[in-house]
């Protein structure tokens, strides 16, 4: 069964539903690798105006796949396993088509780091963003040390990503981390009126107002920082408390001594 669907709707706009209900869509080595087949050559498509990235399941996405980290304890595993998702990544920040996030449920770690590389962030009321990196044992990835500065200010991402937090719809509409909050019932139905309404524009107008609203900043460095950071955080004790209490479903208790 397919991971990931791809709905093709009017005016070029293209909805790419994700649907790994084993893994509750975290996004592990599968469903990137299946987005990853499925957008390169539709982001080569003239016709593609707009993406909606979308989930099939109750949540966006539940982040990254711990069930799937036991052997990352070597770091060159770990190295290996952040450049495979930085392919993905570098993909989805070199496009000049506008995206957009029509987020369910949870949409946590590397999940919010998917919403976040989108222009525009549509939230269901009863939905929820979060950072929880810290809590076992990781530092941020999926360039959400990049992302997320440039969605709610350098002093704001620095209280999310160091406190780990959890953003409700409403809390992340006000800051900012948001661009809309809808009904749970309505969010696919906004999500494509606000596709349309991008759809609606010249193409090359937006691809380089895109290009212009990026030329200022440097993903590369955030990127090559994830490459050398997470897999020491792999390698790491803390990594293992987070990842063994994350399965016992208990608070971890990370050692205070561990730099």
């Amino acid at each position: 069964m397919a991971l990931v669907t791809v709905e093709r709707h009017a005016r070029g706009i293209v909805r790419v539903v994700m649907n790994h209900v084993e893994a509750r869509n975290a996004m592990g080595e599968a469903l990137r690798g299946e987005l990853l087949e499925l957008l390169q050559p539709l982001l080569g498509e003239s016709s593609t105006r707009v993406l909606v990235f979308a989930s099939a399941l109750p949540n966006f996405s539940v982040g990254g796949d711990l069930s799937r980290m036991d052997t990352l304890s070597d770091p060159k595993e770990g190295r290996k396993r952040i450049q495979s998702a930085h392919r993905l990544l570098r993909l989805l920040l070199a496009t000049g088509i506008p995206m957009i996030a029509e987020v369910r449920g949870h949409a946590v770690g590397a999940g919010a780091g998917l919403a976040l590389l989108c222009d525009t962030l549509v939230m269901a009321e009863g939905a929820s963003i979060g950072f929880p990196f810290p809590k076992v044992g990781l530092a941020p990835d999926f360039g959400v040390a990049y992302t997320l500065q440039r969605r709610i200010g350098p002093a704001a991402a620095r209280q999310a990503l160091l406190y780990a937090r959890s953003y409700g719809a409403a809390d992340a509409l006000a800051i900012g981390l948001a661009d809309e909050v809808v009904p749970d019932a309505d969010l696919q139905a906004r999500a494509l009126q606000r596709a349309e309404e991008l759809a609606a524009l010249p193409s090359l107008a937006l691809q380089l107002t895109k290009r212009m609203l990026e030329a200022s900043t440097d993903a590369e460095a955030v990127l090559n920082a994830e490459a050398l950071s997470q897999p020491l955080c792999f390698a790491s004790d803390d990594f293992r408390e987070g990842l063994e209490a994350f399965r016992q479903k208990r608070k971890p208790h990370f050692d205070p001594g561990v730099a």
